[in-house]
């Protein structure tokens, strides 16, 4: 018996203690049964029992805590250790798991322990980590243990150094001793030896100018440097680390010496001497300066300057060093010039310079002609005296040098009596002066320099004999003196010397200069002795004061000589003349007043006032008051005390003026330069902070200091003051102020630095403060308090509960410190709040049998970028209980079951569920209770898991044949059991139904079906038959067709029982081409059904003919385009399809005698499948202007459309006009009148159209002539005013213009000639008093006052004019009255206004001679753009928008006023546009055909270009007066020609002048088809439409009558807007200018007639229509009619061709 058992009751064997299997796995009982009676006896029976484990020992680890070093970089995958637990359980409870790492670098192994890498460890990364691994058996429920292991990373040296930056670049002063330059810093995160580096130069430091502390890496210089002997340093420096293998890294240091002014410039000789020609042109180079400064920059670069002792005669330029003349040289005056050049730096601190001793040596050129000292020289000698003596000697001086000066003599001609000594000048005598006369004793000689070229001079000796009395020729005095301002013009008369005959001689006396005018300089008269000036360049005072002058009088048999002393008066023509152009002078800043600057010296070689100079300095602001100079002397001093910084360097302008009268000036510069005292602190800007990472690498530059120090120098030097904590850590670079991180940062150890940085110019210093920020970087990552989580929780334990809060902690600060929480394992019960850790449900607590314990892992990830997160292992353990009966899914069920099913067929199935989720409680059991008759069924139990839950299913399976007519109802009772404790169950009836079935469905004979029909078949049409055969027999195995779909439209039937397929409705092709039907066959309702494809293929017909969408199309193509230009597209339309759809397009063969049908067939060529046409030519305008072709387009059934294509071409500008015979040459004739013409020039273009229309304008305007731009004829724009009376004949006269001949395009080409006018016999302008008169008019804008008066002087003498031509006209005007409506011309009338003043106005905007607006060809109002029916509403805003926008105001003449004076009453409407109706033609009749050239052109008329717009003819145009009649002028028009080559619409039909088919009585009324809208004012329309009448009657021209009566005021009907343009005034109607033509008297023409009168009540002024019914379609060229001319009226002079200048003036 064993401890803990007994029997009770004598059956049952009960336990009194807990058993333990891990103590005792088997007890083995003996049970004794014994009776009760006597003697007892009793039986003995061997019990076993066997204890079954329990989960009841959890895991043990055979250490708590395991630590294992490994080195980094090893690969993922390598072990680390293993761990180890044991079980004492059996079985699953016994089986140990581990787990615990997920998420990190390492993973255990579940079964085994072993604890390996998931990636390589990096030690720089994390070099310790700690693990909590945990061991859990298999049971139900689970034990867990856990574990502690700390891993330690060992280091390699697997990082080179690193420096921040691959260069730096460093600049230190010249000659400054040891200096430390700069912390180099290189950054290596390896540990220990591995992270120990050293520095050292590897190269660029030969001459070991730099020491590199190998273990801090400052680098300094190690003596004091010298930039002109090395100037920049390139150091290598490499920093090792002591690691195995050693790895280094390397950086260039560029070290830049500063330069300081420690070297003057040197010239590049000692001194410099020239040697220069006197005729030296000034600005000639004479000396190249060179120094040379070994400094850089400023300090180095040169500026040269001269000393005053130059005089001002040489310059030089201070860039370059070139010394040039500065003014001509004269060794005469000064052969030598010695003075300094000094070469100075440009340092602004302390500047340096040197100075050279220049000698310029002027050579001498030959410029001075001998000069005798004594000419003429008088000798008086004995009748007797002998030959062979010196009688006398002349002797002459040159004032050049060398043989220049050298003198030879001899006598200008032969002279036998005498002898002269080369050398000397002694005459002798050789011949008794007895036998020599007078001209034989007047002796010549001429004195030559031995210069090249040689230059020379006469002299005269006249030997006289003692008593010998005067005979001969004489002057009066033998000197004279005469004065003579220098400078003095040509022409000026100086003296008149007047010789006499003395003893009886006689002969006519010439005069000649026989000395003293070498160069030209004067001019005698031969006869009167008169001594004029010639050439006055010689005529300086300054060169030569006083000249003389020998004259000779000469007669047939004698001579006489005087001399004249011309003593030249000084002129003040020299300006001052500073010594030197630019002076420099140097002057340290700060410096008092008054303190000495530099004296400036100017001189002036007029003498007297005109020389004495007084000095000024030309100061402006804001330089004004830092100097002064004195007047007298030029002493410069300061008047302020300078300051460098704001004044360095200033640039002075100073003047010398003399005294003269008009005083003359002098000017030069003067450049100041004010050189720098170290007298500024420098200064740094205001604190600042700067922010930097701790994370920043060694070497790194975090900010630069600036200071300031507005002196020049010295370079300033900075220092960092530290405070002990951060020495090491910041670093300056001392002659750059950039700041670098020497040390590493931790923003968990210090987060602020405050350092001081101080700069200092070697005198003064300056300190600012800087704040260092310590950003902190997401460098630690969070840790969780402990790495496993173990909770238990119950079933059903609501959603929304907490199960457990867990913590972490993290170093970081800010978003790096903060971090989530979040489930690394995502679980659709579970979640957990981000912010504090607390894992909740989310959901009611489920237990799940095959997880009964939950694992997750919650992940703590901070805010830092990139974050760093933690992990940590929760396990959650969730308890079931049976607290749930099994559940069937349905109250009952049913199943209905053919008779032929198989036995082991499965029924249906039966489920039912447990909400209990453990083995225990949600197992169960499936038995049939009662109804199974016949044991028909049986129930399988089938157990699994569906959707996470414990499920066990009953399959209700047949295992006996079923007979439908035997049992045709089951009906069972099945029950559900579960297996817990205690155990529940339920039950569920099941209903059986047997049934017969249908089991074969109809089957088709074929997979699909096909067929084609035309489109023409008829309705009824049977296409074809389906068949399908069903196996079954009875209503089962009967068959029924039908269309399941395909047929929406219900083109098809199909029949019951036959399966035939029939048409119901004809097909298209076009429409649809495939139909896709689906047939059923079934076997009754409800039954089993097969279905087909049926597909019916429409085959198309040609049943739709091509046609073109319109019947005829235009196009436009431009001349001289190159063949091959698409001229347009055709398309025609074909409904059909496929190949009838296919359209081929050709050029059909027109009959003979269409109009340009064969030009146009071979003209051009079409694309046969696109329809694209195009040219084969290029077209010629002048040629051809239209085609036509027939265009045919054809189909495949040979169906066909044509369309009429009508090409237009459109012609350009190709030829320049020519002037017929140019030059042309007119004259005035005396006494013309303002208007008459003088001629005409005439020019011809090649081109047609408008292009070839030739317009002609003045190229310059003139305010004498004008030119009639139509006719050519040139014309006076003022009277002409006879010649005063009296007065001398003048000599011709003639002016020139250019005359312009183009066409009215823009951008024509066009041609100019020269006209030469003789105006020899005329004088133009008023008279003197009112020329006066009108340069007052002129300078109006001094007052009104003046002009309201001169403006009234001028009105009453042009109406004074004005009324003696009026009357010298009346006679003529009284024949000029007319008829209203034909005109004809007859007499003649001076133009009641100027030629340019009025023209005819453009109804369009771009018709007039001043462009509207650019209007090209094929714009909004070309012809071509419109179909001729355009809106009335349209036309009519146009017509109003016009009438607003274009104005009409005209310029009046006095004459006009006189018209007005006799009108009926006013109107109301102002008196300057009273006149509007007045028309004003230029004088001269010139036909038509006259200006414009027939062109070789067809009948054709093209948009825009009509032939006939712009004849004329009768000769002249019509004026029609609106107060007292009609008058004719006999002056033709001038017309405005349009911009943009578009007929001038003159506002009318009836102004649309006739084309030649119209003469000839024939009118092709198609013209009407291109009309397009054109707009015209509204009076004009109206009058249009009072002039209109029956067709019946016939045109016959008007008489003329003597005299029109006055006919009453007509006002234009009101504008339509009740706002007009700004300016506006209302014009009225103006007359139209008729033509008449004799010869169409007798033709019948429109039913409308034209002859209408312009008084008719149509125009009454009540008549206020709102729109012209003729403006929204007028003809380009009209049929109904030809007697009018266009009707014009006038425009103001700013429209005006002509020049404003001849508007009136009004007030």
């Amino acid at each position: 018996m064993i401890a803990g058992a007994e029997v009770v009751g004598g059956r049952a064997l009960s336990i009194v203690r807990a058993l333990d299997r891990e103590e005792v796995a088997q007890h083995n009982l003996t049970v004794v049964a014994t009776d009760h009676g006597f003697p007892r006896r009793s039986a003995t029976q061997l019990l076993s029992v066997l204890v079954l484990d329990v989960n009841d020992e959890a895991p043990v680890f055979t250490q708590p805590d395991y630590e294992a070093g490994m080195r980094e970089n090893l690969p993922s995958g390598t072990s680390v250790l293993q761990v180890r637990a044991t079980d004492r359980d059996l079985g699953a409870n016994g089986e140990v798991r581990y787990g615990g790492l997920s998420g990190g670098p390492f993973s255990i192994h579940p079964q085994t322990g072993l604890i390996t890498t998931t990636r390589a460890l990096d030690r720089e990364e994390q070099e310790l980590h700690v693990l909590t691994v945990y061991a859990r058996d298999s049971g139900l429920p689970p034990n867990v243990a856990k574990a502690t292991v700390r891993i330690l990373v060992g280091d390699e040296n697997d990082h080179a150094p690193h420096f921040e930056s691959q260069s730096c670049s460093l600049e230190v002063p010249e000659n400054e001793s040891r200096v430390m330059l700069h912390v180099l810093r290189a950054t290596d995160p390896d540990a220990g030896e591995n992270g120990r580096l050293e520095y050292y130069v590897e190269d660029g430091d030969p001459a070991q100018d730099f020491s590199l502390d190998p273990a801090s890496g400052i680098l300094s210089t190690a003596h004091s440097l010298d930039r002109e002997h090395t100037a920049a340093y390139v150091l290598t420096v490499v920093a090792r680390d002591h690691g195995m293998p050693q790895r280094s890294a390397t950086t260039t240091v560029h070290v830049r010496v500063l330069d300081l002014n420690d070297h003057a410039p040197r010239f590049a000789e000692a001194a410099y001497a020239m040697e220069v020609p006197e005729d030296l042109p000034v600005g000639a180079l004479v000396l190249q300066l060179v120094a040379q400064d070994p400094d850089e920059g400023t300090n180095g670069r040169v500026s040269y300057y001269l000393g005053n002792e130059s005089l001002g005669t040489f310059q030089v330029d201070p860039e370059s060093g070139r010394i040039t003349s500065a003014q001509a040289l004269d060794r005469e005056r000064r052969p030598s010039y010695s003075f300094l050049a000094t070469a100075v730096d440009s340092a602004p601190w302390e500047p340096k310079s040197a100075a050279v001793r220049v000698t310029v040596t002027v050579q001498d050129v030959n410029d001075h002609a001998p000069t005798f000292l004594q000419s003429p020289l008088t000798i008086t000698l004995p009748h007797h005296t002998p030959p062979k003596q010196v009688v006398a000697t002349l002797r002459a001086e040159d004032r050049d040098a060398g043989a220049n000066a050298s003198v030879l003599y001899r006598f200008a001609a032969p002279t036998p009596g005498f002898a002269i000594n080369s050398y000397t000048g002694a005459i002798q005598l050789l011949q008794p002066l007895s036998s020599l006369g007078p001209r034989q004793r007047t002796l010549f000689v001429l004195a030559t320099d031995q210069g090249q070229p040689a230059l020379s001079s006469t002299g005269v000796v006249v030997i006289r004999l003692q008593d010998e009395g005067d005979r001969g020729v004489r002057f009066p005095r033998s000197t004279s003196e005469v004065a003579l301002p220098e400078n003095a013009a040509a022409g000026t008369a100086v003296v008149t010397v007047q010789a006499m005959h003395a003893g009886g001689s006689s002969g006519r006396i010439t005069y000649s200069i026989v000395s003293g005018n070498e160069r030209g300089t004067f001019l005698i008269q031969p006869h009167s002795g008169t001594i004029s000036v010639r050439d006055s360049r010689s005529l300086d005072f300054e060169a030569s004061p006083r000249l003389r002058l020998v004259v000779q009088a000469e007669t047939p048999s004698a001579f006489g000589f005087t001399a004249v002393n011309l003593n030249l008066q000084d002129v003040n023509d020299n300006l001052p003349r500073f010594q030197l152009q630019n002076y420099v002078a140097f002057i340290w800043e700060a410096q008092g007043y008054d303190s000495p600057v530099i004296q400036v010296l100017a001189d002036d070689l007029d003498q007297g006032a005109n020389g004495q100079v007084t000095y000024a300095i030309n100061q402006s602001l804001p330089m004004n008051g830092l100097y002064h100079i004195d007047a007298q002397t030029g002493a410069i001093t300061t008047a302020a005390i300078l300051d460098r910084e704001i004044w360095s360097q200033t640039r002075l302008v100073l003047t010398a003026v003399d005294r003269g009268n008009p005083p003359l000036v002098g000017s030069a510069t003067l450049t100041v330069v004010v050189m720098d005292v170290n007298d500024n602190s420098p200064t740094i800007p205001l604190p600042w902070e700067v922010r930097v990472p701790e994370n920043t690498l060694l070497g790194t530059e975090i900010t630069q200091v600036t200071g300031n120090d507005v002196d020049s120098g010295p370079a300033l030097s900075y220092a960092l003051v530290l405070d002990g904590d951060a020495a090491g850590t910041f670093g300056v670079l001392r002659y750059g102020g950039h700041i670098a991180l020497t040390g590493p940062l931790d923003h968990e150890q210090r987060s602020r630095y405050a350092l001081t940085v101080r700069a200092s110019d070697s005198r003064h210093e300056a300190e600012a403060n800087l704040t260092v920020i310590v950003e902190d970087i997401n460098d630690n990552a969070p840790v969780f308090s402990q790495g496993l989580y173990q909770v238990t929780l119950l079933e059903h334990t609501p959603a929304g509960s907490a199960i457990l809060t867990v913590s972490a902690t993290d170093r970081d600060s800010g978003s790096n410190g903060e971090f989530t929480f979040h489930l690394a394992t995502p679980s659709a019960g579970v979640s957990i709040d981000p912010s504090n850790g607390t894992l909740f449900t989310t959901q009611r607590a489920a237990f799940d049998a095959s997880r009964p314990t939950l694992d997750l892992v919650v992940e703590a990830r901070d805010g830092g970028s990139p974050g760093l997160s933690a992990w940590a292992t929760v396990q959650i353990r969730v308890v079931d209980v049976n607290d749930h009966s099994p559940a069937f899914q349905q109250p009952h069920y049913n199943a209905c079951v053919p008779e032929d099913l198989r036995p082991g067929t499965t029924v249906l199935m039966l489920e039912a569920g447990d909400a209990d989720l453990s083995r225990e409680n949600a197992g169960f059991d499936y038995t049939i209770v009662s109804g199974n008759g016949g044991n028909a069924f049986q129930v399988e139990s089938r157990v699994g898991w569906v959707g996470g839950h414990l499920r066990t299913q009953g399959a209700l399976v047949l295992v006996e044949p079923l007979d439908f007519e035997a049992t045709p109802l089951y009906n069972l009772t099945v029950a559900a059991s579960d297996r817990g404790l205690p155990q529940r169950s339920t039950a569920v009836p099941v209903l059986v139904t047997v049934l017969d079935v249908n089991d074969n469905p109809p089957v088709f004979a074929r997979a699909e079906y096909r067929a084609a029909v035309s489109e023409s078949a008829p309705p009824g049409t049977e296409l074809l038959r389906v068949v399908a055969q069903d196996a079954d027999s009875g209503p089962h195995g009967r068959v029924r067709y039908s269309i399941s779909s395909g047929d929406q439209r219900g083109l098809f039937q199909l029949h019951e029982s036959t399966g035939a397929l029939r048409l119901v409705q004809p097909l298209d092709c076009e429409t649809q081409a495939l139909h896709a039907l689906v047939v059923q066959a079934s076997d009754g309702p409800g039954g089993h059904f097969a279905l087909v494809p049926v597909a019916i293929e429409v085959k198309d017909v040609n049943d739709n003919k091509p046609y073109f969408p319109v019947e005829t199309v235009s196009a436009g193509l431009r001349e001289n385009l190159p063949p091959g230009t698409l001229v347009t597209t055709l398309r025609a339309v074909d409904a059909d399809a496929g190949a009838f759809g296919e359209l081929h397009y050709t050029v059909l063969d027109q009959p003979v005698g269409a109009p340009g049908a064969a030009e146009a067939h071979d003209s051009f060529t079409i694309n046969s499948s696109s329809g694209e046409l195009r040219s084969r030519l290029t077209f010629d305008y002048e040629r051809a202007k239209a085609f036509q072709l027939l265009v045919r387009a054809v189909d495949a059934g040979n169906a066909s459309a044509t369309v009429t294509v009508r090409v237009l071409v459109t012609g350009e500008d190709e030829y320049d006009p020519v002037f017929q015979d140019p030059p042309f040459h007119f004259e005035v004739p005396e006494g013309a009148r303002k208007g008459q013409s003088i001629g005409r020039v005439e020019a011809t273009d090649e081109d047609e159209g408008v292009d070839g229309v030739v317009l002609y304008a003045l190229a310059k305007p003139s305010p004498y002539f004008g030119v009639n731009q139509t006719t050519g004829a040139v014309y006076l724009r003022v009277d002409s005013q006879p010649q005063p009376a009296g007065r001398a004949k003048r000599e011709p006269r003639e002016m020139s213009l250019e005359v312009q001949a183009r066409s009215p395009l823009p951008g024509s080409r066009s041609a100019s000639t020269q006209v030469t006018v003789d105006i020899t016999h005329t004088t133009f302008g008023l008279a003197p008093e009112l020329n006066l008169l009108l340069v007052v008019a002129v300078a109006a804008s001094l007052g009104v006052v003046v002009v309201l008066a001169t403006m009234a002087i001028v009105l009453a003498l042009i109406r004074s004019r004005q009324r003696r031509g009026r009357k010298k006209s009346e006679p003529d005007a009284q024949l000029s009255h007319v008829q209203s409506g034909s005109l004809q011309k007859l007499g003649h009338e001076e133009p009641a206004l100027p030629g340019g003043d009025h023209i005819y106005h453009q109804t369009l905007p771009g018709y007039g001679t001043e462009p509207a607006g650019p209007y090209t060809r094929g714009g909004s109002l070309d012809p071509s753009h419109s179909s001729g029916r355009g809106s009335a509403e349209a036309a009519e805003d146009d017509e109003i928008r016009m009438i607003n926008e274009y104005p009409r105001v005209a310029s009046i003449t006095s004459s006009l006023q006189e018209h007005l004076a006799a009108r009926g009453p006013d109107s109301g409407i102002q008196q300057d546009a009273d006149q509007l109706s007045d028309i004003s033609c230029e004088p001269g009749a010139l036909e038509g055909a006259q200006w414009f050239k027939s062109k070789k052109g067809s009948g054709l008329l093209l948009p825009g270009q009509p032939p006939q717009l712009y004849r004329e003819d009768g000769g002249g145009s019509a004026f029609l007066g609106v107060g007292c009649g009609l008058s004719v002028s006999g002056h033709p028009k001038d017309y405005a020609f349009p911009e943009d080559g578009k007929p001038s619409v003159e506002g009318s039909l009836t102004a649309i002048v006739a084309s030649d088919e119209e003469l000839r009585g024939s009118y092709n009324w198609d013209y009407l088809l291109n009309w397009c809208p054109q707009f015209q004012p509204l009076a004009s329309v109206f009058t249009e439409i009072a002039r209109l009448k029956d067709e019946s009657s016939l045109r016959k021209p008007f008489p003329a009558k003597p005299k029109a009566e006055p006919k009453p005021r007509i006002d234009p009907p009101p504008l339509i807007t009740a706002v007009a343009h700004p300016g506006a005034k209302s014009v009225p109607p103006k007359p139209a200018v008729g033509r008449t033509f004799p010869h169409l008297s007798s033709l019948r023409r429109s039913p409308i007639s034209h002859e209408g009168s312009i008084s008719s009540s149509a125009m009454s002024p009540s008549f206020s229509p709102s729109l012209s019914p003729l403006a929204a379609r007028s003809p380009v060229v009209s049929p109904f009619g030809v007697s009018q001319g266009p009707s014009a009226s006038v425009i103001s002079a700013e429209h005006s061709l002509e020049p404003p200048d001849e508007a009136e003036l009004r007030i």
